[in-house]
């Protein structure tokens, strides 16, 4: 908890000095990316979400890795849904993604009404939702 604010206070004084160089013109939007590999939501997802990073050279770098990937992915898929199935059928990851974001945001808007109000959104890498979606969708 320490290291969390001492992290975010030596962030807020740039991000007031980007908001107050702007506020001139057009108050700005401000949004806070929560980026993460992401986890199954279900078992459903789990075969997806391991041949996406078997498949990630960024990931594991295996030799072959084209077809080594999809196939320790396959093989290993049966094994990873028990595991998911023990801690309640899915990844708790976008539940707890999603509490830190609104957390976060209410401080913000607390600490920095200027800019606010501040919105997180949630971008994985493996599962939905995935990063590119969730850039588009700031774009809008």
């Amino acid at each position: 908890m320490f290291f969390s604010k001492c992290r975010l206070t030596s962030v807020l004084p740039r991000i007031s000095a980007y908001s107050t160089a702007a506020e001139s013109t057009v108050k700005p939007k401000t949004a806070i990316v929560m980026l993460n590999m992401g986890g199954p939501e279900t078992t459903d997802q789990v075969a997806d979400y391991l041949l996406r990073i078997m498949t990630d050279r960024d990931m594991i770098q295996l030799p072959v890795q084209s077809k080594l990937g999809p196939w320790i992915a396959t093989r290993r898929t049966e094994e990873v849904k028990k595991k998911y199935m023990e801690i309640g059928g899915g990844s708790p990851i976008l539940k707890w993604t999603n509490s830190q974001g609104s957390l976060l945001t209410q401080a913000l808007d607390q600490m920095l009404p200027e800019s606010a109000p501040h919105k997180h959104y949630v971008a994985f890498r493996y599962v939905p939702p995935f990063t590119e979606e969730t850039f588009a969708q700031l774009e809008k």
